[in-house]
């Protein structure tokens, strides 16, 4: 897949979401020539995420700055606690964005948390063919992709990352401190990519579920 001067948009529920999804991937797009954009169409709706809500936009920013993409949000903002009630207002608030892109990059619709599958639905809705055709890309998030009854994310797109790319997704990760637990901490972050660079026989990679591809 070319990546070299597209328009490449990430649709996320959370900030640390583009970071820990597609760092990698935004971050080797930028170096490429790649224009690159984050949005955020949804508010932490949880006593931790309100009370940090500030300082995680200002999170947000940084962590986009190492990844050599543009923090965005949009003009009203969904709460995640009721997202999955909200999928239209999402589609509304994200149409604009994914219109300007060439590739789009969303949650996987397996994820265990509501706003994430209320993103994706709302991508899903954005993208149809007939209207709008669009490549469209599914990240893993660690702790909701991974926590399901049943782990079916099943990639088949994998995109091979420098150590460049590793490192600056590691460092805008290291930007969120309020959201690192064991399992989506830096080093975790770099071993998952490690593991997926050992799938295709790379060092580094990041994956993902090809939902739609459209080639012009």
């Amino acid at each position: 897949m070319d990546l070299a001067h597209k328009r490449i948009v990430a649709i996320i529920a959370h900030p640390d979401d583009e970071t820990i999804g597609c760092g990698g991937f935004l971050h080797k797009a930028a170096s490429l020539g790649a224009s690159c954009k984050v949005i955020l169409p949804i508010k932490r709706g949880d006593p931790r995420g309100l009370a940090n809500w500030d300082l995680l936009l200002q999170q947000f920013q940084n962590a986009c700055t190492y990844l050599g993409a543009e923090a965005i949000l949009t003009s009203e903002q969904v709460c995640d606690l009721t997202a999955d009630h909200h999928i239209l207002k999402i589609y509304e608030l994200i149409l604009e964005h994914i219109n300007w892109a060439d590739i789009v990059l969303c949650h996987w619709q397996g994820d265990t948390h509501q706003a994430h599958k209320a993103v994706y639905r709302a991508v899903e809705l954005a993208t149809r063919p007939f209207r709008n055709p669009k490549t469209v890309l599914c990240f893993e998030i660690a702790t909701s992709t991974d926590q399901g009854f049943v782990q079916t994310f099943s990639p088949n797109c994998f995109v091979e990352l420098s150590a460049r790319d590793v490192s600056q997704k590691t460092k805008a990760m290291a930007q969120y401190t309020t959201e690192i637990v064991a399992g989506r901490a830096p080093m975790n972050l770099e071993n998952q990519m490690r593991l997926r660079g050992s799938q295709i026989g790379t060092e580094f990679a990041e994956a993902f579920v090809i939902a739609r591809h459209f080639i012009r």
